[in-house]
């Protein structure tokens, strides 16, 4: 069955001689008709998705039960990503308790990043079938459990077994993230809040490294993984009381375009040839004035009666759309900004605690802060521009918005990329002056980092939001099995080769999705039309 939003889209898209395929939005209003934005603004813009008239429908729900929820959620991802990746400045200390060197250190954030990545296959499938809310807590409760195992440990082995298992618990803060986004988010505030997702997420990495080399140099390594243990508990209660559930069935995917191919020539004749009905029309009316329901703060969800078929399609649409040339490229452009970033990670401490800088762990740990405040500014910028470029190329084109239209966004952050990797080759093999490495390369790395994925995962979950899980599990996986790859060859070939030798098989790896960016721009809506009867699509209305 069509949706209020498809007939909508359909109607204009036969006025204006527009071929509607997922990806392609009309943003304008149809006959007169308008739709209010949440806050009860009036605007020419159709809401997309389109919500229904549920009050406790995410989509409905007001701004301050939505900033609530959301900002929960993205304090979860902060700590859990604090916990797990923010080592590096400890490794002279834990190198000197365990016995161990640069490679088998570099292990501990490797081992811990392989984890993360591959765990959630399961937790999508999970978070699909007991919802977002049940899954975040108890997943909360096995980070504070792994975390006082990481501060008890007393040998190499068992640290190693802990950092793993703590990847895969803290798993969660790679996807549910994004699920809750496409959740309670329309399609014009998704870049936004991608970038806020990132700048948290990574924050995480860009300020635990600082938390930790201060404490370890102050009270000991152990001193930092008991600080966890307690930042964990406190998120978790706070889930409890203030992330409800946003999973929400709907009928259909509410997906432009998106119906079997005798539905959708069925539809497009209906709804060309009348109107669109009054009660169709009436959709959305409540946006902005709803709240969460007493159940939706249930800590136990009602499992979804489809959740075989949920083990099934969750465990299997991964591996499917890894191949998918638009997912494939948006994996690749989350993995080569965050893969330099852990490659500035790994090796900040064996460069700034060399002879010739001599930092020690708390000043080490100081450097990061470049890491933040380059990423403040990627989500101050990349997300509000994104989605300022999509609107004004959207109005150029009568109202009909083209994913591509964010991809232009990209150019400024590329730039900045590109010298985060020089700065970060030549700067580290002729020793250059600290401020200009942690400046222009440690800055400008944090800057690409919160900026590129945020406008290319918002693209290809644009093109397939059905599936923004799923993009994220195959961003997550080939991001973290680089990065454990990288683990394992960087102190190698630095000690043969040199450190620009490193840097430049990086910088290597980084270009090709950067270089692919401009056929995608040109020919990504004809990617887009050959997928467009996929059953990724309507997938949840095939349940």
């Amino acid at each position: 069955m069509a949706t209020e939003s498809d007939a909508l889209d359909q109607k204009a898209a036969a006025e204006l001689q527009v071929e509607i395929i997922p990806g392609t939005e009309v943003m304008t209003d149809v006959h007169g008709v308008r739709f209010a934005h949440a806050g009860g603004k009036e605007s020419g813009s159709v809401l997309v998705p389109h919500p229904t008239n549920d009050l406790h429908d995410p989509l409905n729900w007001s701004r301050p039960w939505k900033y609530a929820t959301a900002f929960t959620q993205l304090l979860y991802v902060w700590v859990l990503v604090c916990s797990a990746l923010s080592i590096a400045p400890l490794f002279p200390l834990l190198g000197a308790y365990f016995h161990i060197g640069d490679q088998q250190l570099s292990l501990l954030t490797g081992v811990n990043v392989i984890t993360l990545g591959f765990a959630n296959i399961l937790i999508v499938p999970l978070s699909n079938i007991f919802g977002r809310r049940p899954i975040s807590i108890v997943f909360g409760f096995l980070v504070v459990l792994t975390n006082i195992w990481q501060a008890l440990a007393t040998s190499h082995t068992s640290f190693l077994a802990f950092r793993a298992c703590n990847g895969l618990v803290a798993a969660t803060s790679e996807t549910i993230m994004v699920q809750v986004i496409a959740d309670m988010f329309f399609l014009h505030e998704r870049g936004t809040w991608m970038g806020l997702y990132f700048i948290f997420y990574f924050s995480g990495a860009f300020l635990g490294p600082i938390m930790s080399g201060n404490i370890a140099a102050r009270h000991g390594w152990r001193s930092f993984f008991w600080l966890t243990v307690a930042l964990a508990a406190f998120v978790t209660v706070l889930l409890i009381f203030f992330f409800p559930e946003t999973k929400w069935r709907r009928d259909t995917a509410n997906h432009a375009g998106v119906k079997d191919e005798e539905t959708n020539t069925k539809t497009q004749k209906a709804t060309v040839e009348s109107e669109v009905s009054s009660q169709d029309l009436a959709g959305g009316a409540v946006v902005g004035g709803g709240k969460p329901s007493r159940a939706q703060y249930s800590l136990i969800q009602k499992i979804d009666p489809n959740w075989v078929r949920y083990i099934v399609r969750d465990l299997t649409t991964p591996v499917i759309v890894f191949f998918n040339p638009i997912v494939f490229w948006a994996a690749l452009m989350l993995a080569g900004p965050a893969d330099l970033l852990l490659l500035f990670n790994l090796t900040e401490s064996p460069l700034f605690s060399s002879p010739a800088y001599r930092f020690n762990p708390g000043q080490v740990g100081y450097t990061n802060f470049a890491f933040f405040v380059g990423g403040i500014v990627g989500v101050a910028t990349a997300g509000p521009f994104s989605d300022w470029l999509a609107r004004r190329s959207t109005i150029r084109n009568n109202g009909i918005r083209e994913a591509e239209m964010r991809l232009p966004a990209l150019i400024p952050f590329v730039c900045f990329f590109i010298i985060s990797n020089i700065v970060g080759a030549i700067g580290y093999q002729r020793l250059w002056p600290w401020e200009a490495i942690v400046v222009c390369g440690f800055g400008f790395s944090g800057l690409a980092v919160t900026s590129i994925p945020a406008i290319s995962i918002a693209y290809a979950v644009d093109c397939y939001k059905p599936i923004a899980g799923e993009i994220m599990v195959v961003a997550t996986v080939m991001k973290n099995v680089l990065g454990f790859c990288l683990s394992y060859w960087i102190f190698n070939l630095a000690q043969r080769e040199g450190f620009l030798t490193v840097y430049m098989v990086q910088f290597a790896v980084d270009m090709l999705p950067v270089v692919l960016t401009i056929p995608l721009y040109l020919y990504g809506k004809k990617l887009r039309a050959w997928t467009r009867n996929s059953h990724i699509h309507r997938r949840d209305a095939l349940l």
